[in-house]
């Protein structure tokens, strides 16, 4: 005779299955699974040199090498980041990069051996290494066999404008031009301090002024002109790094290095060039327009009437001023946020406003032909409409005047609406 067993009675029994003692393992292993974190378990060696090679080993590591991250921490909680050159699940092979000596300890203008902590990102982080798995980390100079150089063997040893005399009295690191590696040198940020503030003695060493123990302050516009810290130092090393240290303080107008964010006017009476166009030389009919005077920002007062400001300069002379080309018209998002002030719609319901039906190259201050042509970003046609860029981007009477809304730099239908580039159908 056969049994019949009832629903309830077959969903009874399944559910005491899923709940037996036999299942319940499998489902916390995986949990366990899931939540383990890499572990690092052996270093070697347990002294290296920056630019020698270190193997981390381990377990629950990834096994492409672009999947884990190496992080380096200093005493005082600094960090770098380096991907290991191979990689199994078991064991890193890295690379001690030079972004590790700014973590080690510096005393009597040398970097010392550092004892540095390690921890893995492979999906999640490992913890920081105990003292036995941290391995001491010494700088090129104390490498075997190597030539020792120490950062005392001269005035300036990291050449960043700071002897190594200041550098120990401002906390900064004798050995390396970039203490904070905010990719402005110590030196710099010092002088674009003192410019800010000429009260200063011997200059202002905190916030919020340029530092050069501060890696976020690269984005700022201290001086109000425009220009970006970054920028301004970008400038400075592109036009040569100039440094008169005759100009420095109250002594003299104007800063000591030649592109200061502490100085609207680093180079007061240095009046730009007449640029080197090249348009002529292809054959093309060019009428340039009047240079240096062209330079000319709208400032209103007797300072900036009588002084070159650095947005007025022109870094890389190209024929467009450094304003126009970091903040200004020859960007393509000012003339976006420009036209939206205007309330005006987009191309083409006004065939003026912004156009995005393809991608425009912006100008930049260290760089005289951003799309590699030959031809000076300012004798050149960013939206390949024939009217010229310094025509579209530094006619301020035109941009601003009664006619305004005609020209655009980065549309092609403005001014004119049937130019070559200007598309022959609009869209929907």
């Amino acid at each position: 005779m056969r049994m019949r067993t009832s629903a309830p009675l077959i969903g009874a029994l399944v559910a005491a299955i899923s709940l037996s003692p036999a299942a319940a393992p499998a489902t916390a292993a995986t949990k366990r699974a899931k939540a383990a974190k890499p572990k690092i378990t052996r270093v070697t060696p347990m002294r290296v040199t920056v630019g020698d090679t270190l193997t981390i080993r381990g377990k629950r590591f990834k096994a492409k090498p672009r999947a884990n991250t190496v992080v380096f921490q200093g005493a005082g909680g600094r960090t770098a980041f380096v991907k290991p050159r191979a990689a199994t699940k078991r064991k890193l092979v890295v690379k001690v990069p030079a972004s590790v000596a700014r973590l080690l300890v510096v005393r009597e203008g040398r970097q010392a051996p550092t004892r540095i902590k390690l921890r893995v990102l492979a999906g999640r982080f490992s913890a920081f290494t105990p003292r036995r798995l941290s391995p001491v980390v010494t700088s090129l100079s104390d490498a075997p066999g190597g030539a020792a150089k120490v950062c005392r063997d001269d005035a300036d040893h990291d050449n960043d404008l700071l002897t190594n005399v200041e550098e120990l009295e401002y906390k900064t690191d004798p050995c390396l031009p970039d203490t904070d590696g905010d990719d402005l040198s110590d030196g710099w940020e010092y002088y674009s301090a003192k410019d800010l503030n000429l009260k200063a003695v011997p200059y202002p060493g905190k916030r919020p002024y340029p530092n050069p123990l501060d890696p976020s302050d690269m984005g700022f516009d201290f001086d109000g002109d425009s220009l970006p810290a970054s920028v301004e130092y970008k400038l400075w090393r592109y036009s040569g790094s100039s440094f008169d240290l005759g100009r420095a303080g109250n002594h003299t107008p104007g800063s000591p290095i030649g592109y200061s964010d502490g100085a609207q006017a680093s180079r007061p009476e240095e009046e730009p060039g007449v640029p080197n166009f090249r348009t002529a030389s292809y054959g093309y009919p060019f009428s340039p327009p009047a240079y240096p005077a062209r330079y000319v920002m709208p400032h209103s007062g007797a300072y900036h009437a009588a002084n070159w400001t650095d947005d007025e300069r022109d870094g890389d002379a190209d024929g467009l001023n450094n304003y126009i080309e970091t903040a200004g018209p020859g960007k393509f998002s000012w003339w976006e946020s420009y036209l939206t002030k205007l309330s005006l719609p987009p191309w083409p319901d006004t065939y003026w406003g912004v156009f995005k039906q393809r991608p425009f190259a912006d100008t930049d201050p260290a760089d005289a032909d951003v799309d590699g042509d030959t031809l000076l970003d300012g004798e050149d046609d960013q939206d390949n409409d024939d009217v010229l860029n310094f025509d579209e981007m530094y006619d301020y009477e035109a941009l601003w005047g009664p006619d305004s809304r005609r020209k655009n730099a980065f549309n092609p239908c403005a001014p004119d609406g049937e130019s070559r580039s200007c598309p022959i159908y609009e869209p929907f």
